[in-house]
């Protein structure tokens, strides 16, 4: 008869993401998440196999987690619901004390073929509820939405590497600035 677990799945991989995420994925070991969690190494071996394999599945749930995300979010179409959820998704990234281990996991995501189809699908997943829920004009839904995106993921790129103040605050800002010259007439507050 096999023993309980005492930890789930899920606990062990939100335990292997903070890990990852301040350690880098190179960086981390199985032995870090198993003190992390508070089990042994080998009943983390047991359960994920290896380290890629931890690594993929705290990919698989991020991705996860990002279409829940959508799938729930109550963000009608329009330019007042789209600044909500932009505000709702950017306000997600401030509980994070160091933010360059994401650009560590952003880098691992493109050397191995599933992490980067995983990435590829968040960054799909967002481009497409930002495209929803723009208005047809003044331009095409699927060109700022892109636009808009990239000044998001710039914008964390820039605030990380001047240290400005709060990385959400300074990428809030910028993504209203986008949003004000793409759609003037509107006022984003």
């Amino acid at each position: 008869m096999p023993r309980p677990k005492l930890h789930s799945d899920t606990t062990i991989l939100n335990a292997a993401r903070s890990v990852m995420l301040r350690k880098g994925p190179s960086e981390f070991t199985l032995s870090d998440v198993a003190t992390a969690v508070g089990l042994s190494r080998a009943a983390l071996i047991q359960r994920f196999k290896d380290k890629a394999t931890l690594h993929r599945r705290v990919m698989e749930r991020t991705t996860q987690e990002v279409r829940d995300y959508f799938a729930t979010a109550a963000f009608g179409p329009g330019l007042d619901p789209l600044w909500a959820m932009l505000r709702d998704l950017i306000s997600g990234m401030e509980g994070d004390d160091d933010m360059s281990g994401y650009l560590l996991l952003f880098w691992s995501d493109i050397q191995d073929a599933g992490l980067t189809a995983l990435a590829r699908e968040r960054n799909d997943l967002v481009h497409a509820a930002i495209a929803a829920r723009l208005p047809p004009t003044p331009h095409p839904p699927e060109t700022a939405a892109r636009i808009i995106q990239a000044v998001i993921q710039g914008a964390c790129m820039l605030g990380l590497v001047s240290h400005r103040e709060s990385l959400a605050a300074f990428m809030t800002e910028q993504t209203r600035r986008i949003l004000q010259v793409l759609y003037p007439d509107h006022a984003f507050t």
